[in-house]
């Protein structure tokens, strides 16, 4: 389901560090592993101890105490290679004096081991780390190949320095770690970005509650919270737990779920939800479910449950990922290789480097992810769940938008403003009988009708359990004499055979003159009532349809009102409406817009328009609110402000061209890139800055979406 917590699986291929996905092993199962925890890259790994050493008080943080000793020590390395590279000190005055210059030139060589040996254990051994890591995942590290090489360039200087003949190049190596240790920082913090937005939602829920336990209030942690609980809710604190109100009504704040600014009050016995704000006085609650199940989790869950999901563009970077690192293995060993046998092997070892060095599956690697994470992030900021990059993706290739009407383009909550009742018929039965299948049904012109006949509470008939809903239509069930009893459309009245009373057709007439919907009440052979209602359009709904026309999208409303209803809210819109469409109906109109349109997403509730939802390529449910787990929908809105859809749209597009910059970027970095350092003609000084500089693009990239700013979303 949905929105069930995360396995024990899924926690384990979270990074520990920034919570992305880890990579996945390229062979084996996912559970066959050794305990964790695990990183999804080397630069997780050392930021995380970095982290850690953070919290220590009064103590020198270690980890980036490392760095900076590693970058010190290599800048005196640089320094030394430097003197070593004048013409005093250089290989040609060595040759031609016996004296103090050439006891110099040994001295500067000595110097230079003797100063890059820590760097190479300070931030090696990180590397070897990481590297043993990835292979107990199965999975063939870059930072294996780097640290090859690095220790091909430190060994041949060591030998060099021993047999005082040859170059060294103890600077490469200590520049290099330094480098590739910096690069795998910054983008460890910019992955790390894309989760804070679920990580501050995860902060929300406090980490102890107060338990009313025997008239005695205690200090607990709140795991230690079980169903049945009562629990003391002070003004200003968040509600830890979905669960009743108790004693008195709570004024409450759902803004992060539903995006209404206005607290609401919960009356005693109202539900609430974790996650929510109290937002005056205290009051006393009874849990339904712990934190860990309540409703903020399970958004949370969601929305890490998508982020394990593998885009299309992902599974693409992820194929050419996987057969990256052998092609670069086998390049960088071939032209070590034939650059060694023909100019030597100080050069050989260098170009092999090199090429291991500006080859950056990192890039290629973050390409899409990275960007879809942070769209997926600023989506959930919005309160927008997005099941997956999938979804995200196929929104940006929409090229056609139909909505269904009522909860969706309507505020949901019609009110009913003329009944009438056939001639001779007892008025308080019949309204009863409504008032009876009313409460069968969740449906916004049931919910109407209740309202308007709350009067009549305990005189409706009693209807069985049986209640039959036909979609699109309205409800039926077995009545007291053995008659059906129904409730619903004119349109289900005329499928049932009953009979229209003259007064009540007029009605019916009059009501859709003035684009009012109708619902009627009959049974034993006839229409016995009517319900004229009114709805009302959403604030700023037609303004919201002409900015998604803007964006190119063929827009329509699908409806299973009258025609007149229909024509009259298409003028009030602007935009074509289809009416008298059952849901089924729908489902076909959808269809023919897939055909001769294109990709077609459908929005509506995601309750009474599921199949519609299904067919589209993209179901978008308004107004999820606690319920976030509609199947049929792969993007929910909490709340229900429709003026989101243009910005979710244009979000998606931009995503999707920030993906394909990204890849276009990684895919012709790496062949130039590679292409140049087989031939020699790059320094691994240079190749390892240009690996940094290439993360840095798509790091800087990707985080470009978090400029796109909804300035209307609260």
């Amino acid at each position: 389901m949905a929105g069930a917590p995360m396995s024990r699986v899924d926690l384990e291929r979270a990074c520990a560090f920034c919570g992305l996905p880890l990579p996945r092993p390229w062979f084996g199962s996912q559970e066959d592993r050794a305990a964790g925890p695990w990183y999804c890259c080397f630069g997780c790994r050392f930021a995380a101890a970095a982290a850690r050493a953070e919290g220590a008080e009064g103590q020198l943080n270690w980890t980036l105490a490392r760095l900076g000793l590693a970058i010190f020590l290599s800048m005196n390395v640089m320094v030394f290679t430097m003197v070593l590279w004048t013409q005093d000190f250089g290989d040609a005055g060595v040759e031609t004096s016996h004296g103090f210059g050439k006891l110099l030139h040994g001295l500067f060589r000595y110097l230079c081991l003797l100063f890059s040996l820590p760097v190479l254990f300070l931030l090696g051994a990180p590397l070897a780390e990481s590297a043993w890591t990835s292979l107990r995942r199965r999975q063939l590290p870059m930072e294996l190949l780097l640290l090859l090489g690095v220790l091909a360039a430190y060994a041949y200087s060591v030998v060099s320095v021993v047999r005082d003949r040859g170059a060294v190049y103890f600077e490469v190596g200590c520049v290099v770690l330094v480098l590739v240790t910096l690069g795998r920082w910054l983008e460890a913090r910019g992955k790390l970005q894309t989760t804070s937005v679920l990580e501050s939602m995860r902060k929300l829920l406090p980490d102890r509650v107060r338990r009313v336990n025997g008239g005695v209030v205690e200090d607990v942690p709140i795991s230690e919270v079980r169903v049945g609980d009562r629990l003391l809710v002070l003004p200003g604190e968040r509600i830890p737990c979905d669960g009743i109100v108790l004693d008195h009504a709570a004024l409450v704040d759902e803004q992060i779920l539903t995006g209404e600014s206005t607290p609401r009050w919960k009356e005693a016995g109202a539900a609430v939800h974790s996650g929510t704000l109290n937002a005056e006085t205290a009051f006393h609650l009874e849990v339904l479910a712990p934190a860990a199940e309540g409703t903020l989790s399970r958004f949370l869950a969601l929305m890490r449950q998508a982020l394990q999901t593998r885009s299309p563009y992902q599974r693409l970077a992820d194929h050419a990922s996987a057969i990256f690192l052998p092609l670069v293995t086998i390049l960088a060993i071939a032209a070590g290789a034939w650059h060694g046998f023909h100019a030597g092997l100080d050069q050989g070892i260098l170009t092999g480097l090199a090429v291991m060095l500006i080859a950056c599956p990192c890039a290629l690697g973050i390409a899409t992810p990275l960007a879809t994470w942070i769209a997926m992030g600023e989506a959930a900021q919005a309160r927008v769940v997005i099941r997956g990059g999938e979804a995200l993706e196929r929104l940006a290739g929409v090229m056609a938008v139909r909505f269904d009407k009522t909860g969706t383009l309507t505020t949901g909550t019609p009110a009913v403003l003329l009944s009438a009742v056939a001639e001779g018929e007892d008025r308080c039965k019949v309204l009863a009988a409504a008032a009876g299948l009313a409460q069968a049904s969740n449906h916004a012109y049931s919910v109407a009708i209740r309202k308007s006949l709350s009067t009549l509470s305990g005189q409706g008939t009693s209807v069985s359990a049986n209640v039959r809903t036909l979609p699109g239509l309205g409800l039926t069930a077995p009545g007291a004499d053995g008659d059906v009893l129904a409730l619903g459309s004119p349109r289900l009245m005329n499928d049932l055979g009953l009979n229209w009373p003259a007064e009540l057709a007029g009605h019916v007439e009059a009501a859709q003159r003035h684009a009012l919907a109708v619902v009627c009440v009959g049974w034993g052979g006839g229409v016995r009532g009517c319900f004229s209602l009114q709805e009302e359009l959403r604030p700023r709904a037609a303004e919201t349809l002409e900015k998604l026309r803007a964006l190119q999208l063929d827009l329509a409303v699908l409806t299973g009102d009258h025609r007149s209803r229909a024509a009259a809210l298409q003028k009030a819109l602007g935009v074509p409406v289809l009416g008298e469409l059952l849901p089924e109906d729908k489902v076909k109109a959808i269809a023919e817009t897939q055909r001769g349109v294109g990709s077609t997403a459908m929005v509506g509730d995601g309750l009474n328009d599921s199949p519609a939802l299904a067919q589209s390529e993209v179901g978008i449910a308004l107004a999820c609110g606690a319920d976030i787990t509609r199947d049929a929908a792969s993007i929910c809105l909490l709340g229900d402000e429709l003026d989101r859809l243009p910005w979710l749209f244009d979000l998606a597009r931009r995503t999707v061209r920030t993906i394909r910059l990204n890849l276009f970027w990684a895919f012709a970095y790496n062949v130039l890139g590679v292409g140049l350092a087989c031939m020699g003609l790059l320094n691994p000084i240079l190749a390892a800055l240009a690996m940094v500089l290439s993360s840095g693009f798509v790091i800087t990239n990707s985080l470009r979406l978090r400029q796109l700013q909804q300035t209307e979303v609260a």
